[in-house]
């Protein structure tokens, strides 16, 4: 079946979505420093459309500017780190949370410090467990990154406090088209938002499409505010990570949803997300075949479109997830299946130009 206005549908292949996806996962930059991964988002939207980088950092990409209605997609690209807080007298570095965090994943992680000069390896130590008098859940405070330094000067010439420091690990591929890697929250919705707007161009749609890789959405919605504020659009679409449910944990999708890897995007339904677009999106789905599940939200998303609704006068939000295993780690899991249904569906969507 063709798209809505009877164009071609896009069909990416997994081969090209990864290769797309690597130079994102490869700049790495938590909130607050992004600059790196904005950089190389920008660098491949400006193969098919004008590109700017917003005051806050956010990277813009439009496609048919000057059209109606004025379509926006925000794909955050920001990711969970540390920031360097302290230098000892032994040249340890002590760091505080950038975004969420559980400490007890950290423990013997391989780490990477940003530093102004380069990138320094590092690993996440503390008090072995077996020292810990029984109680072996270490917390932020107990948690320093060892780099080999040997005094305070020695670590002083290659750190700054304020430096960020993200996972060290590497993308892996999975069998069956999986993938695994930190930042897949949410460097998959950035590209998401970007190879929407490449099909949507490739099929001359109408309306304007606006692409955002927004910053900071771990810590505040600072980028994506900024960002819809600026493009002023009739309905924005917000293209994050949830959680999967197909873990060994019972009862997770009372508390989640059942959103499977290979089960499509989530359509987010709830008290944030505009009603009749979240409609529009599940009528697309099932007429052009695209497997879906629906996220129900009591109150907040904790996607950019919580803070996007309440922008100007308002702007009419809805939300697609992709579901991850292991949120916030340094093996987040995704399927690159659903990678591939959520650009579909993001692209039918601009192609109909929003809500029917």
């Amino acid at each position: 079946m063709p798209n809505p206005d009877g164009s071609p549908r896009y069909a990416p292949d997994a081969a090209t979505l990864r290769r797309r996806l690597l130079p994102l996962l490869a700049a790495r930059g938590p909130s607050g420093y992004e600059e790196e991964p904005v950089r190389a988002w920008v660098a491949l939207a400006g193969e098919f459309a004008d590109v700017h980088v917003d005051p806050l950092g956010s990277g813009h990409a439009v496609v048919n500017p000057g059209s109606t209605p004025r379509i926006t997609l925000i794909g955050h690209i920001d990711e969970i780190g540390l920031s360097v807080s302290h230098i000892d007298d032994a040249g340890r570095l002590w760091a505080v949370s950038i975004g969420c965090w559980d400490a007890a994943i950290l423990y013997g992680q391989h780490v990477v410090v940003l530093a102004e000069n380069g990138r320094v390896p590092g690993v996440i130590g503390t008090a072995p467990p077996h020292l810990n008098d029984g109680d072996s859940s270490p917390k932020m405070a107990d948690l320093w990154i060892d780099i080999g330094a040997t005094s305070r000067a020695d670590a002083q010439s290659v750190i700054t406090v304020g430096d960020p420091v993200v996972f060290g690990a590497s993308p892996v591929d999975l069998r069956n088209g999986r993938i695994a890697a930190p930042a897949l929250d949410n460097r998959l919705g950035a590209l998401a938002v970007l190879e929407a707007a490449r099909a949507a161009a490739a099929a001359s749609v109408t309306a304007e499409i606006s692409v955002v890789a927004s910053v900071r959405e771990e810590t505040s919605y600072h980028g994506a505010m900024g960002a819809v504020y600026a493009t002023e659009p009739n309905f924005a679409l917000a293209i994050d990570t949830t959680f999967a449910s197909d873990i060994p944990e019972d009862g997770i999708e009372h508390k989640t949803g059942d959103h499977r890897l290979g089960s499509g995007p989530a359509i987010g339904r709830g008290a944030v997300t505009d009603e009749p677009m979240a409609r529009s999106l599940r009528t697309l789905a099932k007429e052009l075949g695209i497997p879906y599940t629906i996220e129900a939200y009591g109150d907040e998303s904790g996607s950019d479109a919580d803070a996007m609704a309440a922008v100007a006068a308002g702007i009419r939000c809805g939300v697609i997830n992709i579901p991850i295993r292991h949120m916030h780690s340094s093996g987040e899991v995704a399927d690159l299946a659903d990678l591939a249904s959520t650009i579909e569906l993001a692209t039918a969507f601009c192609l109909a130009g929003g809500t029917r």
